[in-house]
């Protein structure tokens, strides 16, 4: 259901292209005024209430599946790890 809602609201007003260019617009524009070194604002600091509609939530699975591929990308850094790796590989 709520994919058909999301679906009207964006197909009907646009509202996921307006809030996509407000946003790109802003962070460019901020971003190019920031001093060397500071972070950089994102989406999500620009439209804070509307990210999580543009860029839903991770579910529990997702969110394990991507701290898994981020250690092994960690490990995979590490010096000697291919040897490391090659004996649970199988």
């Amino acid at each position: 259901m709520r994919n058909i809602e999301i679906a009207l609201s964006d197909g009907f007003i646009g509202n996921k292209g307006i809030l996509l260019a407000l946003s790109n617009l802003a962070t460019g524009n901020l971003n190019a005024k920031l001093a060397k070194g500071a972070r950089a604002f994102t989406m999500k600091d620009i439209l804070p209430a509307t990210h999580d509609y543009i860029v839903p939530p991770l579910s529990e699975q997702e969110q394990r599946e991507l701290a898994n591929e981020q250690l092994l990308g960690f490990m995979v850094s590490a010096p000697g790890a291919e040897k490391f790796l090659e004996k649970y590989r199988g």
